[in-house]
């Protein structure tokens, strides 16, 4: 495979004297939440869970434990007899009990790669939507759907963190802890995948009610969580006006996102670029190796079971060959035992088949690694490439993620495996309330136009003739059917100034009011670069919000003056929202007070 853009990387790996190192940046961190002595923080948990589409983990701390400069990993799991920072992301239902991780029989076949099936059909390439792992788990849900097989492992991993905390903490001193959950996602989820996750971890109780107060649930891009422990655990250096891309490759996506250094005293980053991602982790590099499997036996394959093919890719494949492999192996490569086939031999072509054995060449395993290698490649040359485009030049290139623990793909990948959840617990105590934090993601990129359809007035020269019509109500011609665009893709966003927007409706009766009120606002969406000034099949619905609008009557509203002399009744309602990833977090303001998530429901489409 080539190694342009990795041997290229390398390069920027460099020191300088124009830099904070990160020891000294998690002391300054440490040294900002021992300060706060009797406050928020001595009753302050931050859990960080990442899960993921082949391996899950957990961890948390408390300020104390962040005063001795420690993140809890939960690393004890069921059924696992050794030290583990991840379990798989596997469920098997057996008589009414539901089995996870390490905890399922060696025999059962268990469901699995669930995540995936978050990801709509028409946001994935046909590659990954006909992949035969993508088919093999909707085949698996039998009757129940993603988000419940979501709730179903994450209810198991929440109580087993839990049950990790009681280990070192009293049941009387969790009991007074307020949570703050903080749950990674890939970057690349829209925003019906987060609000489908959202609704999976309330499934899983881990927003249950507690006696110190509601657990705050938040979610962090999987990058954005790596950045932010990379920059607190390692020796890496900052220098001011540079960009560092992070190249989080895990079990089924990978995603980049690169941020550019602003001051250092506290460290602010802003996005750099539109981060970019796919479909293209492990598990492609397994497909490909089974695969080659399937079509090197042939008839033979269709008569080997599910346990047989499982234990030729999990016994043999997972954990022996791909783990062991690099090209550099002396020429080794693998061999893999045929269940059931000792007395098949086939010397006829390559791969070698013998007494029930197929001998794979170093080359034969090397292809099973380079077609998601080479899509890793070409995600990372195109950020570059969106990097340079906006006059910025490039120091250094962070990966991080799963990809199994292959060798091979560690001659390239810094492989971090709890980096991830780490980093949602850091970004736990960023959120806290009045901690100044000494380090900031101070903006975000739009990765996609976010709107509305308006009726502004019609001005001549500036909207198309066929859009203008006659407004009864307030005396003036209006073009209907215009876009209003709240954020346009590759602008940035301040994280302390979100994109705000307000809109009014206006009433000449109380009966128009209860009439009018009850339609939920529609948002929309725009992949396009230029996005269109008028609506058009382009424009695809976000989500609607519908507004309890219980403690708002007719009488409450003030009155406004059309240009016709009409006193209407206006209602004024404005929308915040900043991107994150692909997905953007909204919030809604009625008569200028925040509506909470018992006034306000939004429904993403």
């Amino acid at each position: 495979m080539p190694r342009s853009t990795f041997s290229a990387s390398s390069a920027y790996l460099r020191t300088s004297s124009q830099v904070r190192s990160e020891r000294s940046f998690f002391k300054g961190f440490l040294n900002t939440i021992t300060s706060k002595k009797n406050s928020d923080l001595d009753n302050f948990i931050a859990i960080g869970i990442d899960f993921g589409t082949t391996y899950s983990g957990a961890s948390w701390a408390t300020a104390t434990d962040l005063q001795n400069a420690h993140i809890n990993v939960v690393s004890d799991w069921p059924g696992y007899d050794r030290e583990e920072g991840k379990a798989p992301t596997k469920l098997y239902y057996d008589k009414g009990s539901v089995k996870w991780g390490y905890g399922i029989p060696e025999d059962a076949d268990p469901v699995q790669w669930f995540k995936l099936l978050l990801v709509r059909d028409e946001d994935l390439t046909d590659s990954v939507r006909n992949s035969e792992f993508l088919l093999r788990a909707r085949r698996m849900l039998e009757g129940k759907s993603a988000v419940d097989y979501v709730a179903d492992y994450l209810e198991a991993l929440w109580q087993h963190t839990l049950q990790a905390i009681r280990k070192v903490r009293r049941q009387s001193t969790i009991d007074q802890l307020v949570f703050h959950v903080v749950i990674t996602v890939p970057a690349i989820w829209k925003d019906y995948a987060l609000a489908d996750m959202k609704q999976a971890a309330k499934k899983a109780g881990i927003t249950r009610a507690r006696s110190a107060g509601p657990t705050r649930l938040t979610f962090i891009p999987e990058p954005e969580a790596a950045a932010l422990v990379t920059l607190v655990e390692t020796g890496i250096t900052l220098i001011t006006g540079k960009v560092y891309i992070v190249c989080d490759a895990g079990g089924g996506t990978v995603d980049l996102i690169s941020y550019k250094v602003g001051e250092l005293d506290p460290i602010q980053l802003h996005e750099a670029a539109v981060g970019t991602g796919g479909l293209c982790g492990a598990i492609f590099i397994d497909q490909a190796f089974e695969a080659m499997c399937k079509a090197r036996l042939g008839r033979r394959w269709s008569s080997l079971s599910s346990i047989d093919i499982k234990k030729m890719m999990e016994t043999q494949w997972e954990y022996n060959i791909k783990p062991r492999f690099t090209p550099s192996t002396s020429g080794a490569g693998g061999i893999v035992a045929i269940p059931g086939c000792s007395d098949m031999t086939d010397m006829s072509r390559r791969p070698y088949i013998k007494h029930g054995h197929i001998y794979f060449s170093s080359s034969d395993i090397q292809k099973a690694f380079s077609q998601v290698f080479t899509e890793i490649e070409e995600l990372i040359d195109d950020q570059i490439r969106l990097v340079k485009k906006q006059g910025l030049s490039v120091d250094r290139i962070i990966l991080v993620g799963g990809l199994g623990t292959s060798r091979y793909l560690k001659e390239y990948l810094r492989n971090r495996r709890t980096a991830i959840c780490r980093g949602a617990v850091i970004k736990g105590f960023l959120d806290a309330p009045d901690v100044p934090t000494p380090v900031r993601i101070v903006s975000a990129i739009a990765r996609r136009s976010i709107g509305v359809i308006y009726d502004p007035d019609f001005r001549e020269g500036i909207h198309d003739p066929k859009y203008r019509c006659w407004d009864e109500m307030s005396g003036t011609f209006r073009a209907y059917h215009q876009m209003k665009w709240y954020m346009k893709k590759g602008d940035k966003v301040l994280k302390d100034e979100p994109i705000r927007h307000s809109f009014t409706a206006a009433f000449e009766s109380e009966d128009d009011f209860d009439a009018m009120i009850q339609d939920p606002i529609s948002i929309r969406q725009c992949d396009d670069d230029i996005p269109p000034v008028h609506y058009s099949r382009r424009v695809n619905e976000l989500c609607t919000i519908s507004i309890d609008t219980t403690d708002i009557t007719y009488d409450s509203l003030k009155y406004s003056v059309a240009p016709n002399g009409r006193r209407l009744k206006v209602w004024s309602i404005y929308i915040k929202m900043m991107p994150s990833g692909a997905s953007t977090a909204i919030t809604v303001w009625s008569q200028g007070m925040l509506l909470g998530s018992g006034h306000v429901r939004i429904e993403f489409d």
